[in-house]
């Protein structure tokens, strides 16, 4: 009777968590004064006639021609059933870096940015992950450079050929600086400290990011290293990892309800929420190898996947964490 009672409060507390701030009388408006550019994903370019591959190759120069390097490339894992095909786009521009970095110290964990080719029934989609909602989650001053950045991104990306054009906002809305529901708040409350390194010298620095390239890719979770960006230069060392199972449950997940006859595997859509944010920070008094908790990560990422969804994986997210945690343990720095 207890343990009923038990999961009965549990579960009205969740619900009342993943009811959103508005509901509570908190303003819809956006402060920044814009009405559009909230969502978590912004879509592009849809009905591609055109493989998944080839498109990826043309949006890959193209970026480059907009001052964006790809600087790693993925097929994440999709359902078991799934027909279509998705490859998500790592991409890089430093002056961006610099200044949303200048604005936040926290800037390492929305960056680098990613994009999604993927194919559905309609054709090829080009979808990114929508600079302005992101960076609204560390600064409420970088609205005006964002939607600078994510113009040369549309012109770029719109540029490749093929298609069309569009602009649709999908995914999670996130109008302000903190998630709402379970998991919801500000990314700072959010950050999880992996080690604490205080001798903070160059040899140890560079000691700590090769030990750490090693510990994951010899990890028995079976997370693997999809990329590093070494800015060192500004203190910060970021590294992206993932798990094929992972991201197979992810799109499974928050895809069910969109299933089709035609599409099976609707939750691609969400695939350039991968990979996970490693940051090593020698910015401070210390060195420090962080993650973000990554219920707060998904509910930025898959937040739209509905509270049930939520209710019904509810421990998901806490296993992930202890694998991150697991797979980036380095026992000679204990």
């Amino acid at each position: 009777m207890k343990v009923r009672l038990y999961r009965l409060i549990l579960l009205l507390l969740l619900a009342i968590a993943l009811i959103p701030a508005e509901t509570f009388g908190e303003s819809k408006e956006d402060a920044s004064g814009f009405s559009d550019n909230k969502k978590i994903y912004i879509k592009l370019v849809e009905k591609i006639n055109g493989s998944v591959d080839t498109v990826s190759s043309k949006v890959s120069e193209a970026l480059a021609q907009n001052g964006w390097k790809v600087v790693a490339a993925f097929y994440p894992a999709l359902p078991d059933n799934c027909k279509y095909k998705s490859k998500v786009l790592v991409i890089h521009n430093e002056k961006y870096w610099k200044t949303i970095f200048a604005a936040s110290p926290n800037a390492k964990f929305v960056y680098p940015l990613r994009v999604n080719i993927y194919s559905d029934e309609k054709g090829t989609n080009i979808s990114l992950v929508n600079p302005v909602a992101l960076n609204r989650l560390i600064s409420q001053e970088l609205d005006n450079m964002s939607l600078e950045a994510l113009k040369s991104l549309t012109t770029a990306v719109q540029g490749a050929g093929g298609g069309q054009n569009v602009s649709k906002e999908e995914g999670t809305l996130l109008d302000g600086n903190r998630t709402h529901g379970i998991g919801g708040g500000l990314l700072e409350d959010n950050i999880v400290k992996i080690h604490t390194v205080r001798n903070k010298t160059e040899n140890v620095i560079n000691s700590i990011i090769k030990d750490l390239q090693s510990t994951i890719k010899r990890n028995k979770n079976g997370y693997y290293l999809v990329y590093s960006i070494d800015m060192r230069e500004n203190g910060i060392m970021l590294f992206g990892i993932s798990k094929k199972e992972v991201e197979k449950a992810a799109f499974t997940i928050t895809g069910e309800k969109r299933v089709t006859k035609l599409n099976a595997c609707p939750g691609i859509d969400h695939a350039p929420a991968f990979p996970l944010e490693i940051t090593v920070d020698s910015t401070g008094k210390s060195i420090k190898v962080e993650t973000l908790r990554e219920m707060y990560r998904m509910n930025a990422y898959f937040g739209d996947t509905g509270e049930m969804a939520f209710m019904k994986h509810y421990f998901m997210p806490g296993k992930i964490e202890d694998e991150i945690i697991t797979s980036t343990y380095m026992e000679v720095l204990q």
